[in-house]
């Protein structure tokens, strides 16, 4: 539909010679390649005339300009390359932006920004030449050019204040003064020669309040003065009270912070004092051994004296550990913290004799197993609260049972919904605690295997994924229960809903398309025409060669970096992948991260279809460039001009 109309147009406009003149540059009306061969319009006619122009500038003595213009006589067509230059050597040039005029008549370059120091030279260069005028040539096509050395001056003194409630007067210098009311910058009016000195400080306190200052005296450079920290806090005082009944050592804490040991009753008092119409809270960080510690009057809103009436009081307070084995035939040991051994020889309750102090752990594990059984413990740790503990179970079997696990889950990362995984107990004994033991460096993963503690003969239970970071799909994770052999399935994550095949650096991720390109003249797309770019290289990064593509041979969807630029989905950047970031065969490392390894490799990345090879950004040749095969993660070098599917890569910053 596309080159239909398109041929009707150029008929309509241009007639039936120009349509002929196109389809025999084309190769006809059949046969030919699949790839996309723009139509290029005849050269235009050789410039005739002659044309000035005169060049001026908004520089003040030795200031470097904001605005040059180039005023020509005869309209102006399009600027080239090498208009206008910006050298020198500041820490950050300014930037450059030319735009034409209505008339069309005069190009002005405006100048923003940048960071030229004292000592440094900013030189500005106008080429006239570079400008492609209207049916004329140039007459005057000296470059303009001028250099600036960029001269040192007074220099103001100022910084922030922060924590300020009230007003507070400053002084530099033992003179002149400035006085704030509020939180923010500050700026002394009078400005301090280059090689002065500069000594800020508080002339006046705010009323209950105490400001301080840091970094508020040196010498002044060639740069204003902007890291004087002025910070204000209100006056403080100290929180205390009492300890009662304690036998043994608790450790308190204020606000979170400033721990306290104590190991005997008596008074106490926080070494941090607290601001005055700020919060204090008092709680117990460590409990005794044997004991519960209460705190009462711990939290409130700090007046303008001392906190003395906190009170914390101490109680022994211990509760026993027990549970209820069944399926036993001989006899089976537990432990409960690594010691107190118990023996038992026949189902039915059970009780450990040492009782635990509350607030502190318990832990219920097998010393012996049976002779012929193996015994399994669920609800065996904890923290003991203020009553029993009688929900342990301790359940022995002799026979194995085996799982079977549904589809491999995909981990949507960082703030998605959990991922389930469905797991069945295949065989004739319960499966006991099922669990997910993932790859070593998965710290922001976390598996909720809560309801697999004991799973039925025939029934199933659900293991539950979450994550706050993305890692690199395709690695194992073992399934296996107490009493099943383990299991392995393949875990993927997703970001903005699209498999992650590469985390490159920290906080970032390499995603892929879920399909192949279908935007005009898609699905089946050309490399270029032919069209050598030197910069599409690299055999990693895509990104880098996209750009190059572009530059070379425009944004256009007719080719495949053009279509991968096009994309939108998700409000990503995508870009064409280079050949190494698709397989993994040569002229790649097989160390290298790729949609062949960590995807296609394990049945992941929504790959299938008729359709082998798909195109990368990395060029081969003048005239070829890598096609990645999916079916082995090889690479061939095609024709450019060849059509051939695209699947566009992202880069996903979490």
């Amino acid at each position: 539909m596309y080159l239909r109309s398109t041929f009707r147009c150029i008929r309509d406009l241009c007639g039936a010679s120009a349509l002929a003149l196109l389809l025999a540059s084309c190769g006809g009306g059949g046969g030919g390649s699949s790839g996309f061969v723009p139509f290029v319009l005849p050269p235009a006619q050789t410039p005739a005339g002659q044309a000035s122009v005169t060049i001026d500038d908004d520089a003040q003595g030795a200031a470097p300009p904001t605005r040059i213009s180039a005023t020509y006589s005869v309209r102006i067509n399009s600027l080239a390359d090498g208009f206008f230059a910006v050298g020198g050597n500041c820490t950050t040039p300014p930037a450059a932006n030319t735009s034409l005029d209505s008339t069309g008549t005069v190009a002005t370059t405006r100048l923003s920004g940048g960071n030229c120091e004292a000592g440094q030279t900013l030189s500005l260069t106008l080429d006239p030449s570079k400008a492609v005028l209207d049916n004329a040539t140039l007459a005057n096509a000296a470059p303009w050019t001028r250099s600036y050395a960029i001269a040192a001056g007074p220099q103001k003194i100022g910084g922030t204040i922060s924590g300020l409630v009230g007003s507070v007067v400053l002084q530099n210098n033992a003179g002149e003064t400035l006085t704030a009311t509020s939180d923010g910058a500050f700026e002394f009016a009078t400005a301090i020669a280059s090689g002065g000195a500069y000594a800020v400080t508080v002339a006046t306190q705010p009323a209950g309040q105490t400001c301080t200052v840091g970094q508020g005296s040196g010498t002044v450079g060639t740069n204003p003065v902007n890291g004087i920290a002025v910070v204000c806090a209100a006056n403080a005082y100290t929180v205390a009270g009492a300890v009662t009944g304690l036998a043994g050592t608790v450790v308190l804490q204020n606000n979170g912070g400033d721990a306290l040991t104590l190991s005997a009753d008596g008074a106490f008092t926080f070494s941090v004092p607290v601001a005055q119409g700020a919060a204090y809270d008092v709680t117990v960080l460590t409990q005794p051994a044997t004991q519960t510690c209460t705190v009462s009057n711990g939290s409130a809103t700090m007046g303008a004296a001392n906190v003395t009436n906190v009170a914390v009081a101490c109680a022994a307070n211990t509760s026993t550990v027990g549970g209820t084995v069944t399926g036993l035939s001989g006899s089976v040991v537990l432990q409960n913290n690594g010691g107190d051994n118990l023996a038992l020889n026949a189902d039915g309750s059970f009780t450990f004799a040492t009782a635990i102090a509350a607030g502190a752990a318990y832990d219920v594990t097998v010393l012996t197993q049976p002779a012929a059984q193996t015994c399994t413990v669920s609800n065996g740790s904890g923290t003991v609260a203020a009553v029993n503990v009688t929900n342990v179970g301790v359940v022995c079997s002799s026979a194995a049972t085996t799982l079977s696990v549904a589809a491999s889950p995909v981990i949507v990362a960082v703030k998605g919904a959990a991922s389930t995984l469905l797991v069945t107990n295949t065989g004739a004994a319960p499966a006991l605690n099922v669990r997910a033991t993932l790859p070593g460096g998965w710290g922001a993963v976390t598996v909720d295997d809560s309801a697999c503690t004991a799973v039925a003969p025939g029934a199933n239970c659900t293991l539950s994924f979450s994550s706050q970071a993305p890692y690199v799909a395709g690695e194992a994770v073992s399934i296996q229960g107490d009493n099943t052999p383990a299991r392995t399935v393949t875990v993927a994550f997703s970001l903005k809903g699209y498999l992650v095949f590469d985390v490159p650096a920290a906080n970032v991720a390499t995603v892929v398309d879920s399909a192949d390109l279908s935007v005009l003249p898609g699905p089946y797309y050309n490399w270029g025409t032919g069209v050598a770019v030197p910069g599409a290289v690299s055999l990693t990064d895509g990104a880098a060669n996209t750009q190059a593509m572009l530059a070379a041979m425009g944004s256009g969807t007719f080719h495949a970096a053009g279509a991968c630029k096009a994309s939108t989905l998700a409000g990503l950047n995508w870009y064409l992948p280079a050949i190494c970031q698709l397989g993994s065969g040569t002229p790649c490392s097989a160390a290298g991260a790729s949609v062949q390894k960590n995807l296609i490799d394990h049945g992941l990345g929504w790959f299938a279809g008729t359709d082998n090879e798909r195109w990368s950004s990395t060029q081969s040749g003048a005239s070829e460039a890598w096609s990645h095969k999916r079916t082995d993660g090889s690479a061939t070098a095609k024709p450019k001009a060849t059509g051939q599917p695209v699947r566009c890569v992202a880069s996903v910053a979490w």
